[in-house]
């Protein structure tokens, strides 16, 4: 037999070693029977040799989770689908030490974007795949869309990506083209039939105002209205009738407190003192005791665990918790009272850590500030109505500085991706988009938190307290390796990355990336090669933060994995509280991270919808942007100004025919080359309110629109 072939077997046989003849032979192109062969022929002490050598690896890597062997080649598992608008899936196992696989459209088996399914993992062509076995129970039941009236038929077109083709209505005469409507599936697609449903309730009309609002609210589920026994709790918290346990509380309304939030802030969960001495600094970060309000077994706190997390749209948010609460007795308003728990941290003049200590406490905070205000003390432009707040603010920008340069050294990745600030005028039409500032203050402020939450966590996990933790993994060896392939098409200088891939590694990249032409799409990219992080009760450590340790601890009235991590802090300091079962925790913890996601794809879909909404108003505008990649059919560019990828269809482009050659678009009749990396002016071709995606055209200059 051909040699070539035999190393080519012995290659594949070392990554997948339960491989079968059948997927052998199509892989190599040879009949079963010399498949088998090879199988047998091949030393397995190579293949256990090769398997030893790959766990040295990766112990000496520092992974806290090993790959399966087989990487569940020829298992059928259980996981979850997760479909793209051209067609094919990917499965995602439920397993985590099992990669995801590739679905064709073929293997589907007429499953639906968010299904739980089984499926088989094989190897086609030299690459895993996964095919559709058993759907056990559908993602998608419901889905939010506009009607569309279509010969004789009546059309739901849904405001999704994942969702594939629209839905067949029968016998609904009372609604109209351009209706928003709520429908339900009764039928999903097959490869050789739509789907079929029914219209469960009418939402309004495409051409309403707030209809991006309801959309985005239908579609997540998302609601301002809490059920009557909340009510009923909140009405006993507002009325006093809910009696308070006061004890082992320790008194800090004569430290000088402040809050540090947002213009339009009205939660506040997070008050500062910090007070320096002849040797040390001291750091005390007061978080509100949310725990003494929303009890175990509490309707309040069904309702919380349900939601999981505050939503926040541009216009208004949608609380986790009610008013009373959010924005009432647990709030840390200036001048009142409130519960707080207490982290105090000790540094010495350095910024080096020395002692940590908790309380549950009461506080009296001194003043409500704002990032503007402090970050315009800290230019000079601003002066403190007293003296004290000028002693507080100057010793927390010092220690802020040291803990920062400390982390900084440690290898912290920092991710300083502008958020888009949404600017409405009085009649609620969006006038501009503009990155959100983040100054000093800022990051003043998630330092001080990120050193709560360490502290927290490394309590949690030194005193063996049931708890939950934030982790985030190693990112994906080969995300990484493209992305370095994307930064140096776009003409910058990436040194020969060292493995296992290190936070202090992609902190450099994160630095060669914020200091490019190109930050925004290049740090955004970047992020997008990590891994995604979440919620468990297995501490694994944060590789982005490079820390051993962390948790959510500083945010309780909006998230409840903090409210969970208050219980069993409080728990393990016996100080009054009651903490979930570990059982109990491990799946709060899966339901968590699942909320989390859902209210980040809201979050962003709404921002989509007022992007579109803008863009829609300034047609005849020319944008900026950065071609990101190029296909056969198009370009996908960055737009600046709008902080969102576009993309470019060839066929959109009137002045010349344009064709991909290797790794450009060439124009035919002008030789003209775009890459990877060039700046393009655009012009708005035409938007997919239901996609959520604009596509635009090349701006040219010539006599018909030198007016621009």
């Amino acid at each position: 037999m051909d040699n070539k072939i035999r190393k080519k077997a012995e290659k594949i046989l070392i990554e997948f070693p339960n491989i079968s003849s059948h997927e052998l032979a199509n892989i190599l192109c040879i009949d079963e029977r010399q498949a088998r062969k090879l199988i047998k022929n091949l030393p397995y002490d190579m293949i256990v040799e090769n398997i030893k050598n790959k766990k040295i690896a990766s112990s000496k890597s520092g992974k806290t989770k090993t790959k399966s062997e087989t990487n569940g080649v020829g298992q059928v598992l259980r996981g979850t689908i997760s479909t793209h608008k051209d067609g094919y899936g990917f499965f995602i196992p439920d397993d985590k030490s099992i990669d995801d696989a590739f679905i064709h459209p073929k293997k589907l088996k007429n499953a639906a974007h968010g299904d739980v399914c089984t499926a088989r993992i094989s190897i086609y062509k030299g690459k895993r795949e996964a095919e559709v076995v058993n759907i056990i129970q559908r993602g998608i039941e419901e889905v939010v869309g506009a009607v569309d009236k279509y010969r004789n038929s009546v059309r739901v077109i849904p405001f999704s990506r994942n969702f594939q083709g629209y839905i067949i209505i029968k016998g609904d005469k009372n609604i109209e083209d351009e209706d928003v409507v709520l429908c339900k599936i009764e039928r999903y697609p097959t490869s050789s039939s739509h789907a079929t449903g029914k219209i469960i309730e009418k939402i309004g009309t495409l051409s309403d105002k707030d209809i991006d609002n309801k959309i985005v609210m239908y579609k997540y589920g998302l609601t301002f209205e809490y059920p009557e026994k909340v009510i009923f709790e909140c009405d006993e918290i507002e009325n006093g009738r809910f009696k308070i346990d006061k004890k082992n509380l320790t008194d800090f309304r004569q430290l000088f407190t402040v809050t540090i939030d947002g213009e339009r802030a009205r939660d506040f969960d997070d008050a500062i003192s910090v007070i320096k001495t002849e040797e040390n600094y001291e750091l005390f970060v007061h978080i509100a005791d949310v725990s003494r309000y929303v009890t175990r077994g509490s309707a309040i706190n069904e309702e919380a665990k349900r939601r999981g997390t505050s939503v926040y749209f541009p216009e208004f948010a949608i609380a986790m918790l009610p008013e009373v609460l959010s924005n009432g007795v647990c709030s840390l308003v200036p001048n009142e009272e409130r519960y707080t728990v207490t982290c105090k941290i000790v540094y010495n003049r350095q910024g080096k850590r020395k002692d940590v200590s908790f309380y549950r406490s009461v506080i009296k905070s001194n003043h409500r500030l704002t990032y503007n205000f402090v970050n315009d003390v800290f230019n000079k432009s601003k002066e403190c109505e007293s003296n004290e707040l000028f002693n507080l603010l100057s010793n927390a920008k010092e220690l802020s500085e040291l803990l920062i340069s400390r982390r900084e050294k440690e290898g912290v990745i920092d991710f300083d991706l502008p958020e888009p600030e949404f600017i409405f005028n009085e009649s609620g039409d969006i006038i501009d988009i503009k990155p959100q500032e983040r100054g000093v203050a800022e990051r003043l402020i998630e330092c001080f938190m990120i050193a709560a939450n360490e502290a927290v966590a490394e309590y949690l996990e030194n005193n063996g307290l049931k708890g939950i933790y934030r982790v985030h993994g190693e990112p994906d060896v080969k995300k990484i390796d493209d992305w370095v392939e994307m930064a140096r098409n776009f003409g910058l200088k990436i040194p020969p990355l060292e493995y296992p891939v290190t936070p202090e590694t992609v902190a450099e990249l994160s630095k060669i990336a914020a200091n490019s032409k190109q930050a925004d799409l290049l740090s955004s990219l970047l992020i997008r090669s990590m891994m995604r992080a979440e919620y468990t009760v297995e501490n694994q450590g944060h590789f982005g933060l490079a820390l051993k340790a962390y948790t959510h601890f500083t945010s309780p009235i909006r998230r409840y994995p903090d409210l969970l991590v208050h219980r069993a802090l409080l728990a393990g300091l016996k100080l009054g509280s009651i903490n979930e079962p570990e059982e109990e925790l491990k799946e709060l913890a899966r339901q968590c991270s699942k909320l989390e996601r859902l209210a980040q794809d809201a979050e962003h879909d709404i921002g989509a919808f007022k992007k579109l909404e803008y863009i829609s108003d300034h047609y005849e505008d020319v944008f900026e942007g950065y071609i990101n990649r190029i296909t056969n059919t198009g370009m996908f560019v960055y737009i600046e100004k709008l902080m969102m990828t576009g993309y470019v269809d060839y066929g959109y482009i009137d002045f010349d025919i344009f064709y991909k050659m290797g790794e450009s678009a060439i124009g035919d009749k002008s030789g003209e080359r775009y890459r990877v990396g060039d700046k393009l002016r655009l012009l708005p071709y035409k938007i997919n309110i239901a996609s959520l995606q604009a596509d635009f055209t090349i701006y040219k200059k010539s006599k018909k629109n030198s007016k621009k």
